[in-house]
């Protein structure tokens, strides 16, 4: 600023009639001569090479003094040495993205009016230093939400699906994910999107929801060979309820007869966001008897969280226990049976619905899970002592399962559905009564239900759909299976036809497939003919 004074002082006292001839040095070296109309031209052509100085980090540039007359002049600059800014491009996206978590820490966490400025910069040993300073704003909590349609789902449900809750602080990211987080559920659908409004530090969401119905009753019917080559028929009856007293509760029955004397029930229920937290217990049973040979029996025991806007984190115990029902010991020892129980920890992560599977949209969906526990081998009083000499009666046990499916829409009415899913058991007594179970109109279609028992397996479900209207389309498809189990490995494939109808409550179903294996062959006497029918409430 005194160089400026100096400057302005001899502007003033200077003669504006003659031709101002000046020299000017920079830090006392000669730098050129120049010639101006007049002193107040000479200011304006200093003052722009200090700011271009400054611009190229010459933080210190300035005037020294001027000597000389009106007519003829010395002017000395001051340049100095350049600022080094200890920041190279790397580094400055470094500082950029950590002042960005910054601030998405601040929005995330109840103030989403955070701001940083600049609040000083100190020059040490040739280094530019910046300090900043963190504006919180005032501190925003969620009020309650605005529905544009009325809804009977509870709303407290709908709160804690979508992470709005009351009282709880403003999420800038949750709130940006809602569209996703409404696909949690398989009954509720966000029209449009949504809209937000800050009042007295309070935020409330804006939301047009509509309900669906997404809970049904499935019936299958499908038609088998027995082994006495005599034709039988098997089925399937599901209930699966979403909604259960409006409460985002869910229970699922599902009962199937599989072959002659043999059957399955299975039962679950998931009650949501326990205790106002954000844990959702699940309680299971399962039993499954296979003729008259042998019956097992598991309860399971677990809680789910939603970890992002669509993934579900599960851990669960289950105990598993398989009894004997034969006393034919050739039976039993071919067939490779004992009595044993089963404890198991399990750890699974999902992310994608079943909602939107016979719809023409693109849709992907994942799931994996692994377990590990021990299993223990009990003896039967109606088996001899020696049975069990070459037994180990305690091992360890684990499991992995994990499916990958996807649609993919290919031209304007059609589509590619493909799904894929594995699973392996690995323990040193693996027994046939405790392996996976596949075959049937769930699995590998064009052979009977649970026809193979197996340890490993990858299975593939391709198949080609032509949308003829929403929810009702003809597909062709292919499913190729691979396994091992104690006693052998094959890759049957299974291959058919079929098409689902939408109609005003419902969806029927209907498939005929042919399959081929190391036991079967493609013939069209032995075509698997499956009809369903999935009614929706």
């Amino acid at each position: 600023m005194q160089r400026i004074l100096i400057l302005m002082l001899f502007v003033c006292t200077s003669s504006v009639e003659a031709q101002l001839k000046a020299k000017i040095f920079i830090d006392n070296d000669f730098y050129k001569g120049l010639e101006y109309n007049d002193s107040l031209a000479m200011l304006l052509d200093i003052k722009e090479i200090q700011s271009q100085w400054i611009n190229d980090g010459y933080l210190y540039a300035g005037l020294d003094s001027i000597m000389g007359d009106s007519r003829d002049v010395l002017v000395y600059l001051h340049r100095g040495d350049q600022a080094k800014v200890v920041l190279d491009n790397k580094e400055t996206k470094m500082v950029i993205a950590d002042l960005e978590r910054t601030l998405n820490t601040y929005n995330n966490n109840g103030y989403p009016f955070a701001s940083i400025y600049l609040d000083s910069i100190q020059i040490n040993n040739g280094s530019l230093h910046a300090k900043t300073v963190v504006d919180p704003g005032p501190s925003i909590v969620y009020d309650s939400a605005y529905f544009f349609q009325s809804l009977t789902t509870n709303k407290s449900y709908i709160f804690k699906l979508l992470d709005i809750v009351p009282g709880e602080d403003f999420n800038e990211r949750d709130y940006r994910r809602l569209g996703d987080k409404v696909n949690r559920s398989s009954f509720l659908t966000l029209n449009r999107e949504t809209d937000l409004s800050f009042t007295n530090k309070k935020a409330k969401v804006f939301l047009d929801l509509t309900e669906s119905t997404s809970s049904s009753f499935q019936g299958v019917i499908g038609i088998q060979q027995v082994p006495s080559g005599q034709t039988s028929l098997v089925g399937n009856v599901q209930l699966d309820i979403r909604n259960l007293f409006k409460s985002g509760r869910e229970f699922f029955l599902d009962w199937e007869r599989f072959a002659e004397e043999s059957q399955r029930l299975s039962l679950v229920y998931k009650h949501p966001f326990i205790f106002d937290s954000r844990l959702s217990p699940s309680f299971g049973f399962l039993l499954l008897k296979q003729d008259t040979t042998f019956i097992t029996r598991s309860i399971h025991i677990g809680a789910e969280t939603f970890v992002s806007a669509k993934a579900e984190l599960s851990f669960s115990y289950s105990r598993t226990v398989g009894s004997l029902l034969s006393n034919d010991l050739e039976t039993i020892r071919s067939s490779g049976l004992a009595d044993f129980g089963r404890s198991l920890y399990s750890l699974s992560l999902e992310k994608g619905r079943d909602r939107d599977l016979n719809q023409l949209k693109d849709i992907v969906s994942w799931q994996a899970d692994i377990s590990a526990g021990n299993k223990e081998i009990n003896r039967n009083a109606n088996l001899p002592a020696e049975y069990y000499d070459t037994i180990t009666f305690s091992t360890n046990f684990y499991q992995f399962k994990g499916m990958f499916a996807y649609q993919k829409t290919v031209l304007k009415r059609q589509s590619f559905f493909h799904s894929l899913s594995f699973g392996a058991m690995v323990n040193d007594e693996l027994l046939n009564n405790e392996l996976f179970r596949i075959g049937g109109l769930t699995t590998v279609r064009g052979f009977n239900e649970k026809e193979f028992f197996v340890r490993e397996f990858l299975l593939s479900r391709a198949e080609f759909r032509s949308y003829f209207e929403e929810g009702s389309f003809a597909y062709l498809f292919y499913d190729q299976f691979i396994y091992r189990n104690q006693q052998n490995q094959d890759n049957p494939f299974g291959i058919g036809i079929g098409f689902a109808l939408a109609t005003s409550s419902g969806q029927f179903t209907f498939a005929l497939a042919m399959g081929r294996s190391e036991f079967q062959h493609v013939s069209f006497s032995a075509v698997k003919a499956h009809f369903g029918y999935i009614s929706r409430f």
